[in-house]
């Protein structure tokens, strides 16, 4: 067949300094690595290097930048700002942009345009005719291609002569904007997005998601530029188990909206490279609908599949569709505000859209609004009925999914992946569904049957990355870092940076668990990448995982940075869940820097975003009962416990309600209500039990050997003890809890002197004290000071005992916890020896405000012991009330040691 050449340009560059920018990809590069920059900071600086050497005023920027939105003037400042930081620009430098007072900006460094070289792609002399056949469109929005099919739709599915059988496959690897100006650049996400649509209908091809396509090239960087038609095939090919590509370029012509759009593509045989066919068509802009089913019916008659379309399109109108794409290219982005902003646009010109409606639910969810993208899933599901069946229950899937409604959601997967089993996405999709519904097992099983494709969908990264968080919910770190490494080699060797990015953070999560070396350098690298691709929020989820290993190992100033680095992000990107995460962080780590208004303030401000974006506040909630535990206002503790409680039944977070518990058993214990508390406590380990939640199980089980030892139960202590003492836990002292040693070491400490053991108990004291130091939590080294002390008075030591219970006092006072301030003040006045000096009235009035049975008889023995010193003849007296009073309490073995004082 006769055959002409038709020209597809490569995108231009420019070039200045050590930093090169390209428009069309939204990309800057210095000394050939990707600097990681935000979509409104690029956008100015190419208005800014396009008029290089000329003034840009202000107007013009918000003109062409914000689309003339109204915003406050500062927000191109503060642009301006930003861009002077990542060119690296030092105050009263001016390399590359200066300020023009009350005129505007000027771009001053020298600037080169690089245009490359052309690609050539052949078109046939002789067009196939269009053909129509019956539509299968994805719903393809933010970062996953959800396609859904219920029981529902049996008969249309046995209908369907694709069940069941191997389809050929197909990607739409890009369509490339060759107009004059970028002002239609919306098209090139709408072709693309619509063409693949095109491509699956009527089921009998397998078309590989837009965004799926998208991400690997945006992993890819500029190498598919540098590597041209032929080598953009190859990379491809490694990374899609497709048997065609498509490859084009559009023109856009005339004034719009009257102008006119040319869209020349090429489909590629993917093992040869060889040129399949050429198709070209054009048309209204107005007509895009028109000009893509034409074109989709000529790639699918070029692919060998023809068919009669039935279904209606399911796109937005005209008014809506530029918009909507803009919509897209902003989440693929990663820019979830801008794609509110302008899937809220296309809402506005198409109400009744479905799909509208799907995107935006994926961009509130990007924005951390839980509510929010429910009710937008929600009104996508109720507009579908238009759709086909499959595109109808696709969103379905998707709305069942946001509700959690998972035993539906999971039952719609399943049926579509036994329709097509051949589908590497669908199988992912589900499962996904099976991971998130807790169904572990299931979600295996389901990985295995996709490890059974052919390669290279066989080999996806996707699959280990999946069964690498699946091992993780079942606490295998080992398989969760080989899982996750197997994957991030896979991705690499792909080009697919994305999902090596995503694989190496995990990696290096499990490595941290396990306590290896080295996990850091795992870590910062997975960061690193993320910061290339411009992936922001994976940024931010790399300095909470980093802020969470800082603040277990007990540096909170590393911690504290790492947490702000993420907030910063976070807030840049409007990601109000994970900011969220980011403050709770932070007022953990101001907590145990003794900030305490700080630590208040950030956990509130948590628990309202948590709020308002309809995520689950318990967590945090529960940590500030604990932090208000610790500041003594018990009866704000029993609120905010109540709080919490209420959210996490409703969330059924059974971690949550373990601490719930856990919680409640501290306050039944400083209530002097023993019985209570170790119910509760009991409850709490059966929770962390079913929970797998280690550290809590750990901690718990130490409060609840403490608690067994006051109530003169040792055998029960001793046994809570062990139990607690051999947790399997590599990283124990702390990723979360810091200190958790410490406790274990306390309750041995208590154990011990129950036991008469007081030599072995002064060394776990100091121990428990030290590693309570560690982690700031003065009150529990006032506590561990204080067992100590009464270690050394039993062994004769008693100058060395009031030595250490003033150090207890010391260390007290820097916690803003009262009950140990008192308790340590107590111990230094039984110990101090004087007969002369009666008890000072501040502390006997402090005991009894805390009305806390425990710190009572701590007084009463105190006046007890003071008078067997001094020789006095009621000490035998005292000590017998005390031990009365004391078993009437439940305190055992405060009760037997009075009595062994007695004598």
């Amino acid at each position: 067949m006769n055959s002409e050449l038709a020209e597809i340009s490569r995108p231009y560059k420019y070039r200045f300094g050590e930093f090169e920018l390209a428009p069309g990809q939204g990309a800057l590069w210095r000394d050939g690595a990707r600097v990681p920059v935000m979509p409104k900071p690029i956008a100015v600086l190419t208005v800014l290097v396009e008029s290089a050497g000329q003034i840009v005023s202000k107007e013009e920027l918000l003109d062409r930048v914000w689309n003339g939105a109204a915003i406050e003037d500062n927000n191109v400042t503060q642009t301006i700002s930003t861009l002077r930081k990542i060119l690296g620009e030092k105050r009263g430098e001016n390399r590359f942009i200066v300020t023009e007072p009350g005129n505007g900006y000027r771009f001053v460094a020298r600037v080169t345009r690089i245009d490359t070289v052309p690609v050539a792609l052949v078109e046939p002399a002789v067009a196939p005719a269009p053909s129509f056949v019956r539509g299968r469109r994805k719903v393809l929005v933010a970062a996953v291609a959800l396609l859904c099919l219920a029981a529902g739709a049996a008969l249309w599915l046995h209908r369907s002569p694709a069940a069941g059988s191997r389809r050929k496959s197909v990607a739409v690897l890009g369509i490339r904007d060759l107009s004059k100006d970028s002002s239609e650049a919306w098209l090139q996400t709408a072709l693309t997005e619509m063409l693949t649509s095109e491509l699956a209908s009527g089921a009998k091809l397998r078309a590989i998601p837009a965004d799926e396509v998208v991400r690997w090239r945006l992993g890819l960087g500029n190498a598919p530029e540098n590597a041209g038609s032929a080598g953009l095939l190859r990379l491809a090919r490694r990374n899609f188990s497709a048997d065609s590509f498509i490859v084009g370029s559009y023109v856009v012509t005339g004034t719009c909206p009257e102008c006119r759009v040319r869209v020349d593509l090429g489909i590629f045989d993917a093992r040869s490279g060889e040129n399949l066919a050429a198709i070209i068509d054009e048309d209204s802009t107005q007509n895009l609908l028109d000009l893509t089913t034409r074109l989709g019916a000529r790639l699918r008659a070029g692919l060998g599949v023809s068919g009669q379309r039935e279904e209606p399109a399911p796109w937005p109108v005209a008014s809506a569709m530029r918009a909507y794409a803009e919509g897209l290219k902003a989440l693929r982005q990663i820019d979830p505000i801008a794609a509110r902003n302008y899937l809220q646009e296309a809402v506005a010109a198409d109400p009744e859209n479905a799909l509208i409606h799907s995107a935006l639910a994926d961009a509130w969810a990007a924005l951390g609004y839980a509510s929010r993208a429910g009710d937008e899933s929600r009104r996508a599901y109720e507009l579908s009925s238009s759709l086909s069946p499959l595109d109808r229950l696709g969103i379905e899937a998707r709305y069942r999914a946001n509700a959690q409604q998972w035993d539906r959601a999971i039952e719609i997967y399943q049926s579509v992946f036994r329709l097509f089993p051949d589908s590497l996405e669908d199988g992912l999709n589900l499962a996904r569904a099976q991971f998130r519904a807790i169904k572990t097992a299931d979600s295996v099983s389901t990985l295995h049957r996709l490890r059974q494709l052919p390669s290279p969908a066989g080999d996806d990264p996707r699959i280990d990355l999946l069964e690498a968080q699946d091992a993780g919910t079942e606490g295998n770190y080992v398989k969760t870092r080989d899982f996750a490494r197997r994957a991030a080699n896979e991705a690499k060797s792909r080009g697919a940076m994305y999902l090596f990015a995503r694989a190496r953070l995990l990696e290096g999560g499990a490595m941290q668990n396990l306590a290896e070396p080295g996990f850091y350098a795992v870590q910062t690298e997975a960061r690193k990448v993320c910061e290339q691709l411009g992936d922001r929020q994976c940024v931010s989820n790399a300095w909470r995982i980093r802020g969470n290993e800082r603040f277990g190992a007990g540096l909170f100033e590393e911690a504290e940075e790492a947490y702000s680095q993420g907030v910063s992000i976070a807030r840049e990107l409007g990601d109000r869940a994970e900011l969220a995460n980011l403050l709770n962080g932070l007022g953990v780590v101001a907590a145990a820097n003794q900030q305490w208004s700080q630590a208040e303030q950030d956990f509130s401000e948590a628990i309202s975003l948590k709020k308002e974006t309809g995520y689950n506040p318990s967590e945090v909630q529960l940590d500030l009962a604990a932090f208000y535990l610790r500041m003594g206002r018990r009866s704000e503790v029993a609120k905010v416990v109540d709080e919490a409680y209420s959210e996490a039944r409703k969330a059924n977070a059974r971690a949550d309600l373990g601490e719930v518990l856990q919680l409640r058993a501290s306050l039944a214990r400083l209530d002097g209500r023993l019985d209570e508390a170790k119910e509760l406590a009991e409850k709490a380990i059966a929770e962390f039990r079913v929970t797998k939640s280690v550290e809590m199980l750990t901690l718990t089980l130490a409060e609840l050997s403490s608690i067994a030892t006051a109530r003169g139960d040792l055998q029960s202590a001793e046994k809570s003890l062990g139990e607690a003492s051999t947790m399997k836990y590599p990283n124990l002292q702390g990723t979360v809890y810091p200190g958790a040693q410490g406790a274990i070491e306390l309750a041995r400490t208590e154990l011990l002197f129950a036991k008469g053991q007081f030599a072995q108990a002064v060394d776990e004291a100091k121990r428990s004290a030290a590693d309570f130091s560690k982690a700031h939590l003065g009150e529990h080294t006032a506590r561990a000071l204080i067992m100590e002390a009464n270690a050394l008075e039993m062994l004769g030591r008693r100058s060395e005992a009031l030595q250490t219970s003033r150090e207890a006092v010391s260390q007290a006072a820097q916690s803003p916890d009262p009950f140990a301030l008192a308790s340590a003040r107590l111990a230094a006045w039984r110990l101090s020896g004087r007969t002369d000096s009666n008890e000072p009235p501040d502390l006997h009035a402090n005991v009894e405000s805390l009305r806390n049975p425990e710190l009572s008889l701590e007084e009463d023995f105190g006046r007890a012991d003071r008078a067997k010193q001094s020789g006095a003849p009621d000490a035998k007296r005292l000590f017998e009330a005390v031990a009365n009073q004391a078993a009437s309490h439940g305190y055992l073995t405060l009760s037997q040691r009075a009595r062994s004082l007695e004598q």
